[in-house]
């Protein structure tokens, strides 16, 4: 978790962009690609995305956190702007937020991402609907956020309904 609160996307943005300068590369918004991610808060979202950070995936982690107007529109995330610029440099990234649990803020995302950068690549990725799981692992974190977080878990769990086929994964379960 301190290394995706170090990360800063612009730098990553900017170093990334100045390699792909010197090595000659021509990336194009068709070889942008995204990996979005949903599950509930504790689900495994934030280590999953460590792991991909050290393969080279941008992390976009709570990605509407802190949103400008506390609007859940996708467009109204403060980090909207680094990620299509990044993607539109062929920078893969990865995107997590507890609001894709819902299938109308999915639908939301894709459509945004599909008008801004033509030809991206977009997958999903799913945490299982396991909510005594991610209770427990929001209890042991001991955070001030914990009673908001499980709120937040309790508002979301009538809502999360993973497709048909989609790619799920286990919630993370601490030891």
């Amino acid at each position: 978790m301190e290394l995706l609160r170090q990360l800063n996307p612009t730098k990553l943005i900017k170093r990334a962009l100045a390699e792909d300068v010197e090595q000659g590369d021509s990336t194009t918004a068709a070889t942008a690609k995204v990996l979005l991610i949903a599950g509930f808060p504790g689900s495994g979202k934030t280590t999953h995305m460590c792991e991909l950070s050290r393969d080279g995936w941008l992390v976009f982690d709570s990605f509407k956190s802190q949103a400008f107007d506390d609007c859940s529109a996708f467009r109204k995330s403060r980090k909207f702007p680094a990620l299509i610029l990044a993607l539109r440099n062929g920078v893969k990234c990865v995107v997590a937020d507890v609001d894709f649990c819902r299938t109308e803020s999915r639908a939301e995302a894709d459509s945004v991402l599909r008008a801004e950068v033509p030809g991206i690549e977009i997958s999903w990725l799913f945490f299982s609907h396991d909510k005594q799981a991610s209770k427990a692992n929001i209890m042991r974190r001991n955070k001030p956020s914990v009673n908001q977080q499980l709120k937040t878990l309790y508002d979301l769990c009538p809502y999360y309904r993973i497709p048909w086929g989609a790619d799920v994964r286990p919630s993370y379960r601490m030891p």
